[in-house]
């Protein structure tokens, strides 16, 4: 199996649904959403046509475009930053005007469901966190007896699905933190003073609260969605969670939308070498000959193809969010 960053696009327009996939559209997804409708459309039914959906573990993006309820639904990496992250969100809000912009925050299933092709959400698997890594880009803040610790894992949904009866484990097994990294990805609190907690994201959750109660019995928790501030005060003074700047995040954008005009990841040979045996297999066709292509996954992607004016309103858009924000 070739490895990539898998995308899958589902649009429905008059009542009827696509359902396509990228092998590296999910990269900078959001980035081929930013045009707005009509040529995030365009940009979903140029990659490979699909009948059934690709395992929830190896979808790392995806969006429903639905022309229908004028609403777009996606997730992404989008480059694993706050700050940029918003800056994409913010700037969607004004190419996708009248439309709700919404994040996924449960991944491929919340997608799935939109279009009622699942019955239901199933719950992650447990699994125990890995702590102190370098890798680990999840904040997990503690208070016991009015004390607050921090540590960084791995994942928010392993803690969250391990449950409550590791917690005394976690405490004597993590390594503390004393200063948070300027960019973490999700964040995860718990007062075991009262037995409330609270989990926000930037990615996705992937269906973990669903059974929180069973396994964390007698605690409250809450979904702050992406509100990182929300563990920022109730660690104030103890702790300082950065904040995302959007600044940053607008420059950052335009930055990379740019290049990937020019680049699409370095997809671009993959590409053009599709589009000339497409020509090709026509030719091939028209003079009677039966034609048969064979292409691995390395190569279904088709980068977007913008018009100047589709470049321009992006620009545009960005320019009124960083205006607007000042």
């Amino acid at each position: 199996m070739a490895m990539g960053s898998r995308a899958h696009y589902a649009t429905l327009q008059d009542g009827t649904f696509g359902l396509y996939c990228s092998q590296w559209g999910a990269h900078h997804l959001e980035l081929d959403l930013l045009p707005g409708p009509e040529p995030a459309t365009r940009f979903a039914r140029r990659q490979r046509e699909e009948s059934s959906w690709m395992w929830e573990a190896e979808c790392d993006g995806a969006c429903l475009i639905d022309h229908d309820e004028r609403r777009l639904l996606f997730f992404c990496h989008c480059d694993g930053d706050q700050s940029y992250r918003l800056a994409a969100l913010a700037t969607l809000a004004r190419t996708w005007p009248g439309w709700r912009v919404e994040w996924a925050y449960d991944g491929l299933q919340q997608i799935q469901v939109a279009v009622g092709h699942a019955a239901e959400v199933t719950p992650s698997s447990p699994r125990a966190p890995q702590a102190g890594e370098v890798w680990c880009d999840v904040l997990v803040t503690m208070i016991h007896q009015g004390w607050t610790r921090a540590y960084l894992v791995d994942s928010a949904e392993s803690v969250i699905c391990n449950g409550a009866r590791f917690l005394d484990d976690y405490r004597s097994a993590w390594p503390t933190i004393t200063t948070c990294p300027e960019k973490v990805v999700a964040g995860v609190h718990l007062d075991l003073d009262d037995q409330t907690a609270g989990v926000w994201t930037s990615s996705t959750l992937r269906g973990a609260l669903l059974d929180a109660e069973q396994r964390w019995p007698g605690w409250h928790w809450t979904n702050w969605r992406d509100r990182s501030a929300e563990q920022a005060h109730r660690v104030a003074g103890a702790f300082t969670v950065p904040e995302p700047d959007l600044a940053e995040g607008l420059r950052a954008l335009a930055a990379e939308f740019d290049q990937h005009q020019d680049v699409d990841s370095a997809t671009k040979s993959a590409s053009l070498l599709l589009g000339l045996t497409d020509i090709l297999s026509a030719g091939a066709r028209l003079s009677g000959l039966q034609v048969h292509v064979h292409t691995d996954n390395t190569f279904t992607h088709r980068p977007m193809d913008l018009t100047g004016d589709e470049e321009a309103l992006v620009h545009a858009a960005i320019a009124s969010v960083m205006t607007s924000s000042r």
